[in-house]
């Protein structure tokens, strides 16, 4: 595949400080006419975005995703103004060091909890005070301080931004619900980067139509903060705990995680994807709320945390935001020896995990009706719409520039297309390849490092440059997400230049 690819060298070190279509356009003009608007139109706000119609992006599909006339409720608009972003200098999750080794137990968990409820409210300032739900996160002009999306979340028809909140279609979630069996589930998500992690994604994302695509290790500077909104298809009916949380309206496909499937076992067309998966505005409740900080303090130099509804439990609070609870935090995978599985390590994970704190409490709540209190591997952190078999961190240590065959690192070892038949991660009965996965999935990468491993594991990558070790994006899933897409973009334009017209999605995205 051959891409104009704009190319930089950046730094690699780990210590650096520091309606219809004329609605849609209505609104962009609007953010642009704004002079101090964050959102300035640069890039598709959304899957099908009318403003950049003309591109073609949008050709040979069923249009599926744009305000219908009389359409009165809010339309997404990207933050993209990554270059002029300010840094912060309001840092208040450093009053708290969950990180340091001496502390006890109880300690550790207090430290985490506060640590963590200082990065929410540093978070929701400014984004929550609209006093309706369905209009806060709204970026463009925040008074307190600027936030950002990532861009090209925009261009794979089955997970491409919706345009109402710019959702963008994540796993499907299996629940076991107590006296109803299994439910089928669909995740929706949307994320927030402060100014500090702004501008670095301004390095890549520099405002030009195509990134400037990083050859080596790219970095988040210190005090980069990430929150990450996580929306379910399911309901109070469903999980009690869902009552009197966040509930946002959005433009998504079927509830139970709608698949393109072809007779013949082909790949699907983007034509055949937006036909047999088109969209309606439904209702999605607010289940997971996680964040990421990039702390010099911690061993890895980020800091994941989750908090989880808890709707029931939190009704008394006025603002429905807070209406959920820390879940954990982590800053370390507690890699097991080579001799034992992460599914046996360690021994006691409610009295010994060394690198993370998960308040029980929360669990227990969880639990009640459902298993949304799974966790991840051996009582790992991980939500209830993440995959009981990883943790945050397995999963984001991952994350990199795809190569030029638009594929990346499978962010767990089942998922891989190259996986040995039987074998993978956190089995409770691992053979010799399973306790080889588990070294490197579990291992504590450090943040910029590549991931790495051998080769049956993790392969090779084919950059076009001849590095021979996946270049890291510094955890962020979302960066990768949004090369990989805009790479795709590239080889169907070249493909219309051969008069290729069906587009289907070669490259493989990071997802759960």
């Amino acid at each position: 595949m051959k891409l104009n690819i704009a190319v930089i060298l950046i730094f690699s070190a780990c210590t650096l400080t520091a309606v219809g279509a004329e609605a849609a356009d209505s609104q962009s003009n609007m953010a642009n006419s704004n002079p101090t608007s964050t959102c300035t139109g640069a890039y598709p706000s959304y899957f099908q975005d009318p403003a950049f119609t003309k591109t073609g992006m949008w050709d040979n599909q069923v249009i599926i995703n744009q305000a219908y006339p009389g359409w009165k409720g809010p339309i997404f608009r990207l933050s993209d103004a990554y270059t002029s972003a300010k840094p912060d200098d309001e840092t208040p999750w450093l009053k708290f060091n969950p990180f340091d080794k001496s502390l006890s137990e109880k300690d550790k968990n207090t430290q985490a909890w506060n640590y963590l409820w200082a990065v929410m409210k540093y978070i929701q300032a400014g984004n929550v005070d609209s006093g309706d739900v369905n209009r806060d996160w709204d970026l463009c002009n925040n008074k307190v301080r600027s936030w950002y999306h990532i861009p090209y979340q925009t261009y794979d028809p089955m997970s491409g931004r919706e345009f109402v909140h710019g959702l963008t279609r994540e796993a499907p979630v299996t629940m076991a619900i107590k006296g109803q069996g299994d439910i089928k589930t669909t995740m929706w998500a949307v994320g927030f980067y402060n100014p500090q992690a702004a501008n670095s994604i301004g390095k890549v994302w520099t405002g030009a139509p195509s990134p400037v695509m990083p050859q080596t290790n790219f970095v988040f500077n210190e005090g980069s903060v990430i929150g990450k909104l996580l929306f379910t298809t399911a309901t109070p009916s469903n999980y009690p705990f869902l009552e009197n949380v966040p509930v946002w309206q959005a433009n998504i496909s079927a509830s139970d995680f709608c698949e393109c499937k072809n007779a013949d076992g082909s790949a699907c067309s983007f034509q055949q994807e937006t036909e047999q998966c088109p969209r309606t505005v439904a209702d999605v409740y607010l289940l997971q709320f996680d964040i990421a900080v990039r702390d010099s303090r911690s061993p890895v130099g980020w800091a994941y945390g989750t908090f989880v509804a808890d709707g029931q439990f939190k009704a008394q609070e006025k603002n429905p935001w807070d209406r959920i609870s820390p879940l954990g935090l982590m800053w370390g995978n507690d890699t097991p020896p080579a001799t034992v599985g992460a599914a046996a390590f360690p021994q006691n994970p409610v009295t010994e995990l060394k690198d993370s704190a998960v308040f029980q409490e929360v669990v227990g709540r969880l639990n009640e009706k459902t298993n949304a209190g799974h966790l991840g591997c051996n009582g790992r952190l991980n939500g209830p719409a993440d995959n009981a078999l990883s943790s945050c961190l397995s999963c984001h240590q991952t994350a990199s520039v795809p190569d030029s065959t638009n594929n990346t690192p499978a962010i767990m070892y089942q998922f891989a297309s190259y996986q040995e038949q039987g074998s993978g991660q956190c089995l409770t009965s691992p053979s010799k390849l399973d306790l080889a996965i588990d070294q490197v999935y579990f291992k504590s990468f450090q943040c910029s490092e590549s991931f790495s491993g051998p080769k049956n594991i993790v392969p090779i990558p084919q950059y076009a440059q001849g590095q021979t070790q996946w270049i890291s994006t510094d955890f962020s899933l979302q960066l990768s997400i949004s090369l990989t897409q805009w790479q795709e973009w590239q080889q169907d334009q070249e493909n219309l230049k051969k008069n290729i017209k069906v587009r289907v999605f070669d490259g493989t995205l990071p997802s759960r």
